[in-house]
C-alpha cells in the first residue's frame, strides 16, 4: 500500500534520474556491466504534444530503458531531436524525476514563483500535463514533475522488464 492509496499526497522526493545517452544499446550494456544491474527492454514512447516555450511539437518520440532496481531508477534516454533530449545533453544527468499528484497545480505554483517550465508533455491540447521539466539549474540538472497517474504502468514495466 502506498501513500496515494490512502489519499495522502506523495512527498516530493526523486524516484529516477534521467540520463541522455548517444547510443542506448551501448549505454545499457555499460551501465548493466558497470553497476551489475538489469534494464528493461527499450521502449519508444510517443509523446502526443511537447511544448517548449511557445513552440508545440506534435507526436514526439523518445526511446528509453529503465533500471530494474528499486527507486531511484536509472532512466537511459536515447539522444534525439533538438530538444532537451538532444545530443548536447549527453554525459550528465538531465533531470531528477519526482511524482506529481496534480500537474496543473504544479504549473500554477511554478508560474506564481516566476519559474516557467522548460518543457511540458501533454496527451492532448488543453489536457493536464503528463510531465513538466524545469529549466536547468547552475549544474544543468532539472526537476521532472511526472504525473502520478503514470506510476502503475512504469512500475509494471520495471517489474517485468516489458512495456505494459
Amino acid at each position: 500500500m502506498t501513500l496515494s492509496d490512502v489519499g495522502l499526497p506523495i512527498p516530493l522526493v526523486f524516484f529516477r534520474v534521467g540520463i541522455v545517452v548517444p547510443d542506448l544499446d551501448v549505454a545499457i550494456a555499460r551501465f548493466a556491466d558497470g553497476l551489475g544491474i538489469g534494464f528493461t527492454d527499450p521502449v519508444t514512447q510517443r509523446i502526443p504534444l511537447m511544448e517548449v516555450g511557445d513552440s508545440v511539437t506534435p507526436s514526439f518520440e523518445l526511446t528509453t530503458a529503465m533500471s530494474r532496481t528499486e527507486p531511484p531508477y536509472y532512466e537511459l534516454i536515447q539522444a534525439t531531436g533538438d530538444s532537451i533530449f538532444a545530443d548536447p545533453a549527453t554525459k550528465r544527468i538531465l533531470y531528477y524525476g519526482c511524482w506529481e499528484q496534480d500537474t496543473e497545480r504544479r504549473l500554477t505554483r511554478l508560474a506564481s514563483r516566476g519559474v516557467p517550465p522548460d518543457v511540458i508533455w501533454r496527451p492532448a491540447p488543453e489536457a493536464a500535463p503528463t510531465a513538466i521539466f524545469s529549466r536547468p539549474d547552475r549544474t544543468g540538472g532539472r526537476i521532472g514533475y511526472l504525473s502520478a497517474q503514470t506510476r502503475p504502468a512504469l512500475e509494471e514495466w520495471v517489474r517485468t522488464g516489458k512495456s505494459p
